[in-house]
């Protein structure tokens, strides 16, 4: 048959019910209904329906004046102090590092970091100091200004290690030091002189010096440019042919 033969069937759907029940309405026949505030003296309350219980009676002071709760927490304190339980209601004490004696002792040590940072920054800045005055004198070279001048003539020992023939300057009192090495003894007439300080090293080297007609060969130095200790003066014949001749020895002491 058709769909014509059929009479119009009006269907009707009924809305599906919503899964999720309202949650309950708190008031006071419900409170006592249910014994939320006993339940949640005992702690026994899940923590949104605690909350929700807290939020109405916040709003509802009265309802806890009526239960008279004030009257009974002090009884129930008195209860449990005559079982010997008392119950401390003093505010717990602060954590050690909210205390007045650490906030005290962390202030002396912040006062006492900031003194030794000055200290260390003017130590700093003296030893900066030095060393700038060093590197300028480095720079500069440690000569001075001869305050005199002097004329000092010597013969060398002919033999080394001998230790006769000795020439003593002071560094502190700088002059210009003429000094004159006899050297009339030697057939030569060009020779190198050669300073080596004791147990340091060379100090330096003059080649081709000529002796003159009094048999002198002279050697002018500011006695400045040289540091205290002692200096062995070797002075060598330059022959025309050959290796040089040792022909001198000296010792140079600066005070």
């Amino acid at each position: 048959m058709g769909d014509e033969d059929h009479p119009a069937m009006n269907v009707h759907i009924e809305p599906a019910e919503n899964p999720r029940s309202e949650a309950p309405r708190i008031d006071r026949k419900f409170i006592e209904d249910h014994r939320l505030i006993d339940r949640y003296l005992e702690g026994k309350l899940p923590f949104k329906g605690a909350r929700d219980l807290e939020d109405w009676c916040r709003a509802h002071p009265h309802y806890l004046s009526e239960l008279r709760l004030a009257e009974r927490t002090h009884a129930s304190l008195r209860l449990l102090e005559a079982g010997g339980s008392p119950q401390d209601l003093r505010e717990p004490p602060p954590p050690w590092w909210r205390t007045n004696y650490f906030l005290a002792g962390l202030a002396a040590l912040a006062i006492s970091s900031l003194i030794a940072s000055w200290a260390l920054a003017g130590k700093n800045a003296l030893l900066r100091g030095e060393l700038d005055d060093a590197r300028s004198r480095v720079r500069l070279g440690s000569l001075q200004p001869p305050a005199t001048q002097s004329m000092l003539r010597v013969t060398p020992d002919r033999a080394a290690a001998v230790g006769q023939a000795r020439v003593a300057v002071n560094h502190d009192s700088p002059q210009m030091l003429d000094l004159r090495i006899d050297m009339s003894y030697s057939g030569q007439q060009q020779f190198r002189v050669t300073v080596d300080k004791r147990d340091q090293g060379r100090v330096m080297v003059i080649d081709n010096l000529l002796r003159d007609s009094n048999g002198d060969v002279k050697l002018a130095f500011n006695t400045s440019a040289l540091s205290a200790g002692r200096y062995d003066v070797r002075i060598e014949a330059l022959p025309l042919l050959g290796a040089p001749i040792a022909a001198g020895w000296l010792t140079l002491d600066v005070r």
